[in-house]
């Protein structure tokens, strides 16, 4: 009985990484409160090292990365120090544009309805992605679910190293 396992490297700053860990195609989604205080002295560090040799390719990718992770563990935080102050969310289904602080409200009640009538606590996975690098912003799309909950597709934008939008709608 073979056990198919993999590690998929989820963000990789100038002093530091995370990873998500996916057994048989599930995320394992177990102490992640230390990955979120990870990233926190990541960010930190990413911001502070002055002779990184990174990219803003390289960091775009980095943040698209973990606002993902953000999004898969429910945590905003991670989603607030990702994105910029005149980042704008849509959510296609009722044609609502929102900024920062209003997503924020909304990802709160959209994680409540997800873990409503003893569904498992929240976790979104993503799938399928694909990103493009357009002048000096990189976009992303891609699957994500919410296993017994919802599913649909997104696109995300990373600039200079920040979320700039986000744009998503479900099947």
């Amino acid at each position: 009985n073979t056990m198919n396992s993999k590690i998929t490297l989820v963000l990789g700053f100038c002093c530091g990484c995370l990873c998500e860990v996916y057994s048989n195609e599930s995320l394992v989604s177990q102490n992640y409160e230390k990955y979120s205080e990870m990233y926190a002295s990541v960010f930190k560090a990413k911001n502070n090292c002055s002779n990184s040799k990174k990219t803003h390719d390289t960091s775009n990718e980095d943040a698209l990365a973990a606002y993902r992770l953000g999004l898969t563990t429910g945590d905003s935080d991670i989603i607030t120090m990702l994105t910029t102050h005149s980042f704008n969310f849509t959510w296609v289904p009722d044609s609502m544009v929102m900024n920062r602080e209003e997503y924020l409200q909304f990802f709160e009640k959209f994680k409540e309805e997800a873990e409503k009538d003893g569904r498992p606590t929240f976790s979104m996975r993503f799938n399928n992605l694909i990103q493009k690098k357009v002048g000096n912003t990189t976009f992303e799309t891609g699957d994500w679910t919410i296993v017994g909950y919802d599913r649909g597709v997104y696109m995300h934008a990373a600039q200079g190293g920040r979320i700039i939008w986000d744009m998503a709608t479900n099947s």
